[in-house]
C-alpha cells in the first residue's frame, strides 16, 4: 500500500506501508509522514481529507487528529470523486503504466512510483483542490453517481 497528501503548497513524501493497516499504523503514519510537513503543504488553515475507512474514523484515530488540532473535512460515504487524491493516483498509474509497463520486481515498481510522485507537476496537485467546489455541485447534480474525473 501506498500513502501519500498534498495541499496547494506541495506534497509530503511517499510512504509504503507494509500488512494490514490499522489504526495504530494509520496514527504511525499520520505521524511520521504527515504532521511534521502538515503546515508546510497547507498553510496556516486548512483541513485534511480522508475517507471513512474504519482505521479514520477510529477512537483512537479521532483522540489523535483532535490532539494535533487538525480539522477534517466531513466525507460523504463512498465518494472518490470528491478525493483529490484519488485523481492523481489515477494520473500516476497511467503514467506508470503507459505502453502496457510491466514490473517484476516490488523495488523496481516503488521506484516507478517515486518517479511518478515526485515529478508531478505543481498545477496538476493545484487544480485537483481547486475543483472541488465543481465537483461538489457536480455531485450534487448527479445524486451522489460517479462522475468522469
Amino acid at each position: 500500500m501506498v500513502w501519500s497528501a498534498f495541499g496547494l503548497n506541495g506534497q509530503v513524501g511517499l510512504a509504503f506501508l507494509d500488512g494490514r493497516q490499522n489504526s495504530p499504523k494509520y496514527i504511525e503514519t499520520l505521524e511520521n509522514h504527515f504532521m511534521p510537513l502538515a503546515e508546510n503543504i497547507g498553510g496556516r488553515n486548512w483541513e485534511y481529507q480522508h475517507d471513512n475507512a474504519l482505521i479514520h474514523t477510529s477512537n483512537a484515530t479521532k483522540n489523535y487528529i483532535n490532539s494535533k488540532s487538525v480539522t477534517v473535512l466531513e466525507w460523504p460515504p463512498m465518494s472518490p470523486n470528491l478525493n483529490p487524491i484519488e485523481n492523481v493516483w489515477g494520473i500516476m498509474s497511467r503514467k506508470i503504466y503507459k505502453n502496457g509497463g510491466q514490473f517484476y520486481s516490488l523495488n523496481a515498481l516503488k521506484t516507478a512510483i517515486e518517479i511518478a510522485w515526485y515529478n508531478l507537476e505543481p498545477e496538476i496537485l493545484q487544480t485537483s483542490i481547486m475543483s472541488m467546489e465543481k465537483r461538489v455541485y457536480d455531485v450534487i447534480l448527479k445524486n451522489g453517481k460517479t462522475l468522469n474525473y
